[in-house]
């Protein structure tokens, strides 16, 4: 298999009809790192909306369960993505889904900034820093995985394709993004779960690094601290270094998909364990 194999297949395939398996090739395959770091990105910046940053505050899972909070977030999607969104299973996943954010009053535009910003922030991170940008028919595959899954989450007025989703959400934070005074400790509790992810003695490199990362206006708003920019342009440098040697490497085999090693559950886990201990309900068995 060469390099640019799985994309000439995916070019044969029709997004409107196979989104699930565009998905899957894109996440598991293509580009599993660049896919996770840009959605895990979006995870800091979605405090920049106050009445994101409030609702989580007063969960207290971030402040005192950081990890599994941030594990749960991240396996619920590739759970359902994984078996399929219309399976059994993939049902079983948003239903429990669901009955976690029941207990929680959000608001629509609040559901729709997170899927939208963490759809955005994917794309955007493999089209700056991946060995290769997204073609049309993979960017379109994941608005509409994105899609199903806000749909069957109940979330509504969801944008139709891509320029659609970075629109809307571009306008929800001209409109919603401000200053509270909880931003900055929920946006450093993120970060600090995200350095948790490398090794010890690189922590506070990959927590500048994150800093570096995020827009000028996003910090103010967040209300963490500068980073000079001459390490922004190194970080960045850093990152598309990293893609063209990755380009050069050989495709991950078919064999071999991408799977989740999440540090809460180092043995593996079960539908009912994911999500605050105190909602836990009997579910599927992974």
């Amino acid at each position: 298999m060469g390099r640019y194999s799985r994309l000439r297949h995916i070019q044969t395939l029709d997004p409107e009809r196979d989104y699930e398996e565009i998905f899957q090739l894109v996440t598991r395959y293509e580009f599993p790192w660049d896919y996770n770091q840009g959605y895990s990105f979006a995870f800091v910046t979605d405090f920049a909306i106050p009445s994101i940053t409030q609702s989580l505050a007063a969960t207290g899972e971030f402040a005192h369960h950081g990890m599994k909070r941030f594990d749960d977030t991240m396996l619920f999607p590739y759970e359902a993505h994984r078996a399929g969104l219309e399976s059994r299973y993939g049902r079983d996943v948003v239903r429990a889904l669901n009955n976690i954010h029941s207990h929680y009053e959000i608001s629509n535009e609040d559901y729709l900034h997170i899927l939208t910003g963490h759809l955005v922030s994917a794309v955007t991170w493999i089209n700056s820093y991946s060995w290769r940008k997204l073609s049309p028919s993979e960017t379109h595959a994941l608005v509409l995985a994105h899609r199903r899954l806000g749909e069957l989450m109940g979330i509504k007025n969801i944008p139709v394709d891509y320029a659609g989703f970075a629109a809307w959400l571009e306008s929800d934070l001209e409109e919603r993004a401000a200053w509270h005074c909880a931003n900055r400790e929920m946006a450093m509790n993120a970060i600090r779960i995200i350095a948790a992810l490398c090794p010890r003695g690189l922590r506070f490199l990959s927590t500048r690094s994150v800093m570096a990362l995020i827009d000028e206006p996003t910090r103010k708003v967040l209300d963490l601290p500068a980073v000079p920019a001459w390490f922004a342009t190194t970080v960045r440098w850093g990152l598309r270094t990293r893609g063209r040697l990755v380009r050069l490497l050989p495709p991950r085999p078919t064999s071999r998909a991408y799977a989740r090693s999440p540090q809460t559950y180092p043995l593996g886990w079960t539908l009912d364990q994911l999500g605050p201990r105190h909602l836990a309900e009997p579910g599927g068995r992974r």
